[in-house]
């Protein structure tokens, strides 16, 4: 009998993804990591809670994992620095790279066993030469653009049960079986509270968080000081910048040295090409110069580019201007529904 270790966040996606895996006949354990104190989003206290009376009701064995030290150093510092550096970070990116999988597959292997799951919307398939990381099957919740930081390597550990599932057949499969514990399912940061802006979060936690800010046009003249200081704007904004009458403007880029935040017309805020660093590829790149489709952020449709690689440095250059490319954030490259690898966005 295969074993794997599930990663059991509480709510339904992963208690149906372990259920399923069950159902396979394969060994399961449920192992739920414990990341922060306070209430939040997802991976607190209650959550612990609701994994744990799914384990229980599945008859299977569950363990937590104390990370909140890494997390905090590797994830909740990162986010503040990103902010504060004049960027828009991307921090479930950066779990799944850096805290989830890095766990699940150190106690699999720890404990000798097969495989690591979660209740992520993705598919891993086998090639020839290997493993891809694909789109899953549901359009709307598809989340291989938050997996693309995953090791090549460790693909052929992994399973993603809910790939071929709708989250509409998931919720169905959960609520037959009796394993929907009505948990508010987290669409953001995970350690922000309801309601709770980034900028309020980074607010309470650093000492020095009242920066003047001015806001200046693409030549640099002054039109007002801001009310917020530069790290509540992000690139590509529009509304809370206090500009009125006439044409709408935009976020077009922070100046976190200079303490200014630049704003523009919508054509302004298109662009053509940018960096990408800290590349991860799931192929080997034969050339330097190849054509992808890229996507700059979760919710963007991806769209076709020319990608010349130097080191480990991308130049991606769209056919057609793009809205809103925005440092910090990850860039995604595909071939149709493959995933080829990724890059955090410079300019």
């Amino acid at each position: 009998m295969k074993k794997v270790f599930v990663g059991m966040s509480g709510g339904v996606d992963s208690s149906v993804a372990a259920f399923l895996l069950k159902e396979q006949g394969f060994e399961v354990v449920g192992l739920t990591l414990k990341l922060i104190n306070d209430a939040s989003r997802c991976c607190d206290d209650d959550d612990i809670e609701r994994a744990k009376k799914i384990c229980h009701k599945l008859n299977i064995k569950h363990y937590v994992l104390n990370l909140k030290r890494e997390f905090k150093n590797k994830i909740i510092n990162y986010f503040i620095s990103e902010y504060l550096h004049g960027r828009t970070p991307n921090p479930c990116a950066l779990c799944n790279e850096e805290i989830k999988f890095v766990a699940l597959i150190k106690k699999m292997k720890e404990f000798d066993f097969d495989y690591v799951a979660t209740g992520h919307y993705a598919n891993i398939k086998k090639i020839k030469n290997g493993y891809f990381l694909t789109k899953g099957k549901d359009p709307k919740k598809t989340q291989e653009y938050f997996l693309a930081r995953l090791k090549k390597e460790d693909l052929k550990y992994i399973i993603f049960p809910l790939a071929d599932l709708t989250k509409e057949k998931v919720k169905d499969i959960a609520l037959k079986n009796k394993l929907d514990l009505a948990r508010n399912e987290s669409q953001e940061v995970c350690f922000l509270k309801d309601n709770e802006a980034p900028y309020e979060f980074i607010k309470k936690n650093i000492k020095d968080f009242s920066f003047k800010t001015e806001l200046v046009d693409i030549k640099g003249n002054k039109i007002k000081e801001l009310e917020y200081p530069y790290y509540k704007y992000t690139v590509g904004q529009r509304k809370g910048l206090g500009v009125g009458g006439g044409e709408p403007f935009y976020v077009i880029k922070i100046n976190a040295e200079e303490k200014k935040v630049i704003i523009g017309t919508r054509e302004q805020a298109f662009s053509k090409s940018f960096i990408a660093k800290n590349l991860n590829f799931f192929i080997n790149i034969k050339s330097k110069k190849f054509k992808a489709d890229v996507k700059i952020r979760y919710l963007h449709k991806q769209a076709p580019a020319m990608i010349e690689i130097e080191d480990d440095v991308a130049r991606i250059t769209f056919n057609k201007p793009q809205f809103a490319i925005t440092p910090g954030q990850l860039a995604v490259f595909y071939k149709k529904d493959a995933v080829i690898g990724s890059g955090f966005i410079e300019l």
